[in-house]
């Protein structure tokens, strides 16, 4: 259902997409897609066409008690390998044997430490939870009133609340939501039968979540293995690792996540993706490297590498301690004496025709 994801966005859509996933019943299904086809007529025939039965509890198989529609369990398994699986063939199984080893031992302590317990504890939180949720608030406030348990003969039960209602038959451990019997545990309607005759609602709980059950699953243990020092050696010619071969752009390693599972997370920057871009060498025009690792680059080209330069380091200055402050001293610069121009006398010119100048008398050298 990745798919859907992809094209199909929205809150509204999201909340319809799971409410039709986890309905137990045909009709409550064909409501909640009918309001989605009304939303998005695409999306109703994009889920139409993949097979309800895979995703939608409404399909799903009675008397199973697993009603998980999603991949939790190979996500959980890819978890725990995630080391091992980088590792060579033989060495990849040892590893998961080791740890599927240990982890059986601790699931048999476990198990035995629970002591006189009739199921697991993690059903009993559950039934916790029906216990409360068939005394809700809300259902008091709203509905006004607890879920109304109505007999109908032996062992059979109307449970109502407004105009709800579902058939619970203690008998058979069925009720009309088909939850108990997808699920194996009591739904809130059978707790609601149960608690009106007193009974321990644990007693209808499907065996396969009884504690003897899970003692028995974990029961069978792994024996020990010596080290491979000590395995027989074969005949035959011992097998050659493959030869190495190197694949195109980066090796990944971790699982590409799709871009809901990032804006879950809050991480909403969107960058374009380079699919399909196919990277060559500048020199010889081939895939698979670039030219600094080209093996016909000349050997005066030098690498577009840039040389990596150490980045100064900083003295780190002790708590408590003032360092002195060095001032460089002033240097007086010199002062240029200001100089001033003579003023600029023009010569006076001689009038002829002026009578105030009077010529001086011209004498003759004796």
């Amino acid at each position: 259902m990745l798919t859907s994801r992809k094209k199909f966005k929205g809150e509204q859509y999201r909340k319809l997409f799971w409410a039709a996933a986890t309905s137990t019943t045909q009709p409550k299904f064909e409501t909640e897609m009918n309001s989605i086809k009304k939303i998005d007529p695409l999306a109703y025939e994009h889920l139409m066409e993949r097979d309800p039965k895979s995703w939608c509890r409404a399909f799903f198989e009675v008397d199973r008690a697993c009603d998980t529609y999603e991949n939790g369990i190979s996500e959980s398994f890819n978890s725990v390998i995630d080391l091992a699986r980088k590792r060579p063939l033989i060495t990849m199984l040892e590893e998961i044997r080791i740890y599927a080893m240990e982890r059986m031992y601790k699931m048999l302590q476990e198990g035995q430490s629970w002591g006189n317990l009739k199921i697991c504890p993690s059903i009993r939180l559950k039934i916790s939870k029906l216990n409360k949720q068939q005394r809700l608030i809300e259902l008091l406030i709203f509905l006004g009133g607890f879920w109304g348990v109505i007999p109908s003969g032996i062992q059979q039960y109307e449970v109502r609340i407004g105009n709800d209602g579902y058939a619970v038959d203690l008998n058979n451990n069925t009720c009309g939501c088909r939850s108990w019997q997808v699920s194996g545990i009591p739904c809130v309607h059978a707790v609601a039968a149960i608690s009106y005759l007193n009974r321990n609602v644990e007693d209808y709980v499907a065996p396969w979540f009884h504690t003897a059950m899970f003692l028995t699953c974990y029961n069978h243990t792994i024996n020990p293995l010596n080290g491979s020092s000590m395995w027989p050696e074969a005949p035959y010619m011992k097998p050659l690792p493959p030869q190495k071969r190197r694949l195109l752009g980066r090796l990944t390693l971790k699982r590409k996540k799709d871009q809901y599972e990032m804006e879950s997370k809050g991480k909403t920057r969107h960058t374009i993706s380079k699919a399909g871009s196919v990277n060559r060498c500048t020199i010889c025009r081939e895939r698979g490297h670039n030219r600094s690792t080209c093996p016909t680059r000349p050997a005066d080209v030098a690498s577009t590498s840039r040389p990596k330069t150490k980045k100064p380091k900083k003295c780190k200055k002790e708590k408590g301690k003032v360092e002195p402050v060095q001032v460089d001293p002033v240097q007086a610069d010199p002062v240029d004496p200001v100089q001033v121009p003579a003023p600029h006398v023009e010569p006076v010119q001689e009038d002829p025709m002026d009578p105030l100048q009077v010529p001086a008398p011209h004498v003759e050298p004796v």
